[in-house]
Order: structure tokens, then C-alpha cells, then sequence
């Protein structure tokens, strides 16, 4: 009895080890369409609902990356798409609100590191249809949309845990804008100024804007990660990484993606600030009253 036990655990032991281990997707995706227009019909309704299903499969159940995940690792994205019209041969117009999170060291706060509209989404759809995506080649409009906000997700995410640690996923997004070509949606000049994926690929990969990766990784990793440690250290080193953004400001005034990234923290900065001194709160207001003046009167909340 006892041999046949020492067997098992033996044969159990050798299994364990030459057995490969799971490797979970990188993505925890949360995909809604909402297609509640007058103009579309309870039929195309139906397409929706399974097109967000499909979505959200294709992007969870995927590989993305040759990176091992572990499955509380994944990173938590989030596509909502508001559909404005299909015609008859399936080809959907739709606007979409793009948004990244990222969880707290030693905390159960998530932190938004990206949120993002797009008004120009433009792609054909057929129920049922299979979902798939080859890099340097345009399958579908749809899974290139996709995998384009995907990549730039895993940049931001990696960017925030090592300094330029995503460059090769910004570099593989902009890989995508160069395949999609003079698209729609897609193109330098599309009548949408310079908020659209062409500059926010541009805005990620041109060392011109290299200042926006150290503060992705100076304000998540040297301060965001530490507050529930040391929150003072944590806010200082916060202000730090915004206190180097200076000058940029002053060199790229105005740029779309320093823009993003203040619409996109506002509301994380109030909350943060709320908790520091006096000395602390003027100084923090008249910093971000320089870098981020279109949301000044936001800030004001951290005088409360």
C-alpha cells in the first residue's frame, strides 16, 4: 500500500513537471454595443448582440503576446462601441470609447491609464462571421481596429512597470495604422484634427514625445504604487513625474497626447490631492494649472 502510494505521488510529481503550464491571454476585455439609434432594426439589433459576444471572445481568448500572463496579471480593457448606422451590405459606422485600467500595488484601486474617444470607426460586420487578425496584413477592418488598441493598451501597460517598456507594442500599433493605409479612420488627415489613432500612434512613437513614457512610468510605478505605503511619498513622487513634463509643455504646447492623458487622470489627480497639506495643494493646482488649463476648474476640488 504504501509502495503504490509513492508511486502516485511520483507519477503525480512527473506529470506536474513535464506538463506545460497554462498560460492565460493577456486581456480581460469588457466589450458592450449599443445600437439603440431609431435608424437601426430589431434584425440588425440581433447582429449587435452577437457581435459583442464575438468581440469580447476573440479578444479574451486570444494570444497576443509571447508574454506569460498569470490570470490576476491580465490587463483590463474595455471597448464600447455606439453604433450610428448598417446598410445593406453590413458596413457599420460607429464611434467608440476605449479605456485601460491598471490595479494599485498593495491596494484594490485600479488606475486609468488611458481613456479614449474615437468618432471614426468604419467596418463591415456579417453574423457569424469569423473573427481573425494576422499582423502586417488587413483581414477585416474590425479585428485591425481591435488589435490596433489592443497593442497600444500592452504599451501603456508595460510603459507604466518599465521605463519604454512598451515600445515594442506602440511600434507594432503603428505597424498597423502603416497597413490600413488611406483608410477611413485611419489617415493623417481625416477632418478630425489631430485626435484620431494616426497621431495617437505618432504621439507614442516619435522620440520627440519620449517625456510621456517617463511619466507613464515615473507617476504609476515611483508614485501611484507607493501611496498606500507612504501617501505623501507617493504624492511627491507624483508631482515629480509631473513636474518633468514642464518642459514638453513648453517645447509641444498644446500636443493631442499630453491633452489624453490629463482628460483621462483629472478625476485620479483631484482624489489624490485632496489628502496633502496646504503648501501641497497650491503648488499642485498652480503646476496643473500650467500643464492642463482646460480642466482648471476641476482641479478646484482639491481645495475641498
Amino acid at each position: 500500500m504504501v509502495y503504490r502510494l509513492k508511486y502516485l505521488l511520483l507519477t503525480a510529481a512527473l506529470f506536474l513537471a513535464f506538463t506545460p503550464k497554462a498560460q492565460a491571454q493577456e486581456f480581460l476585455a469588457a466589450v458592450q454595443v449599443n445600437a439603440a439609434k431609431e435608424n437601426i432594426s430589431q434584425s440588425d439589433k440581433q447582429i449587435f448582440q452577437t457581435l459583442q459576444q464575438e468581440v469580447q471572445q476573440f479578444i479574451n481568448n486570444r494570444k497576443w503576446t509571447e508574454t506569460s500572463f498569470a490570470p490576476n496579471e491580465r490587463i483590463r480593457v474595455s471597448f464600447f462601441f455606439n453604433i450610428e448606422s448598417i446598410n445593406e451590405r453590413n458596413e457599420i459606422k460607429s464611434s467608440l470609447q476605449f479605456q485601460v485600467t491598471r490595479p494599485v500595488f498593495g491596494s484594490m484601486y485600479t488606475s486609468t491609464l488611458l481613456s479614449f474617444t474615437d468618432e471614426d470607426c468604419y467596418f463591415t460586420y456579417r453574423e457569424f462571421d469569423p473573427l481573425d487578425y494576422q499582423e502586417n496584413q488587413n483581414l477585416s477592418d474590425l479585428t485591425s481596429l481591435i488589435a490596433f488598441y489592443l497593442n497600444i493598451a500592452l504599451g501603456i501597460e508595460f510603459d507604466s512597470f518599465a521605463e519604454n517598456g512598451g515600445s515594442p507594442y506602440f511600434a507594432k500599433a503603428q505597424n498597423i495604422v502603416n497597413t490600413m493605409g488611406t483608410t477611413i479612420g485611419w489617415m493623417q488627415t481625416d477632418g478630425k484634427g489631430m485626435r484620431n489613432r494616426f497621431y495617437l500612434s505618432e504621439s507614442f512613437n516619435n522620440p520627440r514625445f519620449a517625456p510621456i513614457h517617463t511619466l507613464y512610468y515615473q507617476y504609476h510605478r515611483s508614485g501611484m504604487d507607493q501611496l498606500h505605503e507612504d501617501p505623501a511619498a507617493g504624492r511627491a513622487a507624483i508631482t515629480e513625474s509631473l513636474e518633468a513634463l514642464e518642459d514638453f509643455n513648453r517645447s509641444v504646447p498644446n500636443s493631442m497626447i499630453q491633452k489624453v492623458f490629463f482628460q483621462t487622470k483629472w478625476p485620479e489627480l483631484v482624489e489624490i490631492y485632496k489628502g496633502g497639506n496646504s503648501a501641497e495643494k497650491t503648488s499642485i493646482l498652480k503646476l496643473l494649472g500650467n500643464l492642463d488649463p482646460s480642466n482648471g476648474q476641476r482641479y478646484d476640488k482639491i481645495r475641498s
